[in-house]
């Protein structure tokens, strides 16, 4: 019985002293899809494509012969169309470039063996490149293989290879999409296969393989591709990611190196001085703002000030003690009074009685009369009284001043004595009273008099005894001289 491929492939690859890492390092091929290939199991390939991709590059990497292989595969034709029963349809077109061959039309009934035959035919009409070396340098920047005649390969080699770019940034993309390429290439796939796996339209792969990721949507969107490509493609792909984001940096710093060059190379030209080339319009603003608020804040500071100079000024300001002292007062029209002396008589509701202070309540000196400086420290009601005519009652400003001179008495009455400051005959007696405490001050010639409310006693009735007259006898005088 002939031996299986597997068996053939990994016969093939003990005679050569090779582990499966050794041909992992070499095709990139993953170890478990060698095992199945060595086994014969095809279920566990990611699709059909795939493994009939990795299925051919083994068999080359082992120097097999590719026809004797397809021989074998013709006896098992029928075994080998149960594992692939999966294999998509595939579309084929005719070819307008002289150097491409035709490929005959696939029928829905056309077997796997005739695929197979189409797809050697396709492969022994142009050079295949040295696979072992194209594995080895997957990440280099070789020479690009010829392609093989698929549908997405009709465009002539001067048009699928553009010529190489001097920046460094475009080296790197066009590098990628050769690695790119040349996987595909030997896994024997068509964009039309890949799209059917991975959803990313043709036009978009051959822009991926060309290195012409400008024409992609966007840098994020491109990552993406490359990512799912080359993890379809059984390639690393975060080394390709890494690869991409290498190219990425190397573009930016070449724009900014042109962007240097042509500031350089553009003749200044002379213009005036604008604020508004490098002063924002929010900073003016702002500044503007803060401005106006520090001088309104100045502004304001200056009206208060000014408005408490004013008020001092237009205060009246009570004169002190020994201004009042020293100044002559002006002796008006006073009214002489003839003191009358008051005898208390019991009444019902009480009597007032004039007391004496003493003598600490005299002033020094000789003085003839009364005199009064009334200063008015807090806005209070007052009533003044000369020689017992009232001649003042209302209310009073703070610092106002009052002189009253009497002959015999002046009487203060206020509602509130810590509100009157009293200088009597030259001699501060300081406040009448406490706060909001009524007063009365009478002040005399000689000495200070306090009204004080005296009690009255009740009037008892008493008897008054009745005087009744009594005869008191007396002698009557004998007449004298008489005779009976």
């Amino acid at each position: 019985m002939p031996s299986t491929i597997g068996t053939q492939l990994k016969n093939a690859r003990l005679d050569r002293n090779l582990s499966l890492k050794d041909v992992f390092e070499s095709t990139h091929i993953r170890i478990k899809y060698l095992k199945a290939l060595e086994a014969d199991d095809f279920s566990v390939m990611p699709s059909p494509v795939q493994g009939r991709g990795f299925l051919r590059l083994y068999a080359q990497y082992l120097n097999f012969d590719v026809d004797a292989l397809l021989e074998d595969l013709r006896d098992t034709a029928e075994e080998g169309t149960s594992r692939f029963s999966k294999v998509e349809e595939i579309q084929e077109t005719t070819l307008d470039d002289s150097d491409s061959v035709s490929i005959p039309n696939m029928d829905e009934d056309e077997s796997l063996w005739e695929r197979f035959q189409h797809r050697l035919a396709d492969a022994r009409a142009r050079p295949e490149p040295n696979l072992v070396d194209e594995a080895e340098s997957l990440a280099s920047t070789a020479e690009a293989s010829p392609n093989h005649a698929r549908p997405e390969a009709s465009h002539s080699e001067k048009d699928d290879e553009p010529p190489l770019p001097t920046e460094e940034s475009q080296i790197i993309f066009v590098e990628i999409g050769k690695t790119l390429r040349k996987r595909r290439e030997m896994l024997s796939l068509t964009f039309a296969e890949v799209e059917g796996h991975i959803h990313l339209r043709p036009r978009y792969l051959e822009c991926l393989e060309k290195g012409d990721f400008e024409a992609l949507p966007s840098p994020v969107q491109t990552r993406g591709m490359l990512n799912n490509y080359a993890d379809f493609l059984d390639l690393d792909a975060d080394a390709v990611s890494n690869r991409y984001a290498e190219g990425l940096q190397a573009q930016r710093v070449e724009r900014q190196i042109k962007d240097r060059e042509h500031l350089e190379a553009t003749p200044k030209k002379k213009r005036r001085f604008a604020i508004g080339g490098f002063v924002a319009p929010d900073l003016i603003f702002g500044v503007g703002m803060v401005a106006l608020l520090i001088a309104f804040s100045v502004w304001g500071l200056g009206r208060i000030a000014n408005s408490r100079v004013t008020q001092t000024e237009s205060k009246a300001t009570a004169p002190s003690i020994a201004e009042v002292l020293m100044a002559t007062p002006t002796v008006g029209a006073t009214s002489t009074v003839t003191p009358t002396v008051m005898i208390n008589t019991p009444a019902p509701g009480g009597v007032v009685e004039t007391e004496v202070l003493g003598e600490e309540g005299l002033p020094e000196g000789d003085i003839s009369g009364v005199q009064i400086l009334v200063t008015i420290m807090e806005r209070t009601w007052m009533r003044v009284s000369v020689d017992g005519e009232i001649v003042f009652e209302g209310r009073t400003k703070p610092n106002a001043t009052f002189i009253y001179n009497g002959n015999e008495t002046v009487e203060v009455y206020t509602s509130n004595g810590a509100g009157v400051r009293i200088a009597y005959n030259n001699k501060d007696m300081g406040l009448l009273g406490g706060l909001g405490e009524i007063v009365l001050r009478l002040y005399g010639a000689r000495a200070i008099l306090t009204p004080t409310v005296t009690p009255t006693l009740p009037v008892t009735e008493t008897s008054t005894p009745t005087v009744t007259l009594t005869p008191t006898p007396s002698n009557t005088p004998r007449p004298t001289g008489t005779t009976e």
